[in-house]
């Protein structure tokens, strides 16, 4: 014989809940079985929790907010050159970033003067562990400098960004890098 499985929503999970509290609070019965008996178990016998939860609001007249809403209205207040701005972040560098680590790089982009996406392409050099390691880079790789072997070890990369390059660039601490952006 299969029995079917069933889902209380509404207005019979409410009365359910309000039924099973009292077994709860008199610690016959747990939060996790209360909600496994309303059907809210996965086919491995765990319960459905945020399911669960998210329907109980809903059965009592609260729509509940995610999240994704609160990112989702956060995003949509941004004006078009702030969200183009955000969508050109978010796909070069904020594969590992929540919605909070975007929005705060773009306040950090805004403090360099970096409000568009174009001013962003046309200025990201990319990025780094170290101010160092952007002037060993740019000297060796962009500019084409052929430093003899002997010498290589003697420059001071760190004097090379303080007295020639941090003029003609922006730096962004951010996430445990060091995003460089070409002044413009």
């Amino acid at each position: 014989m299969t029995t079917k499985t069933f889902t209380l929503t509404g207005d019979a999970l409410l009365s359910f809940v309000n039924e099973k509290m009292e077994l709860v609070n008199r610690g016959e019965l747990t939060r996790t079985d209360m909600i496994k008996d309303a059907g809210y178990a996965y086919d491995n016998g765990k319960a459905m929790y945020v399911d669960f939860y998210t329907e109980l609001l809903r059965a009592k007249g609260v729509t509940p907010v995610t999240d994704t809403d609160n990112t989702n209205a956060a995003y949509d207040d941004l004006s078009t050159d702030e969200q183009e701005l955000y969508d050109v972040v978010d796909e070069k560098l904020g594969k590992k970033w929540f919605h909070e680590d975007v929005m705060t790089f773009l306040d950090e982009l805004d403090d360099i003067g970096i409000t568009t996406a174009d001013q962003f392409e046309e200025s990201f050099e990319g990025v780094y562990d170290s101010e160092r390691e952007f002037a060993e880079y740019w000297v060796t790789d962009v500019l084409g400098a052929q430093i003899p072997e002997c010498v290589y070890n003697c420059i001071d990369w760190d004097q090379v960004w303080e007295c020639e390059l941090r003029y003609d660039f922006n730096v962004i601490e951010f996430d445990y890098s060091v995003y460089v952006f070409r002044n413009n």
